[in-house]
């Protein structure tokens, strides 16, 4: 895993959506999924940061699957 921009991770969820949808939308699925805000919290994430560490970026594939 390697850092990311949320917005990036966002449009591989996302793909026929805009920017700012797509990271709207996975907000809203990192705010559903209470084990994943456990684990993000553990590894120091803020909802207004705009990149990932790759732990958490690692911590969001896990618990939401490969955006493939």
């Amino acid at each position: 895993m390697k850092a990311i921009y949320i917005q990036e991770l966002a449009l591989q969820y996302f793909p026929n959506s805009t920017p700012r949808s797509a990271i709207t939308q996975l907000k809203r699925w990192i705010d559903l999924n209470t084990e994943l805000q456990a684990r993000l919290s553990e590894l120091h994430y803020c909802k207004r940061q705009r990149s990932l560490t790759p732990l958490q970026h690692e911590a969001i594939i896990y618990y939401l699957g490969s955006p493939d």
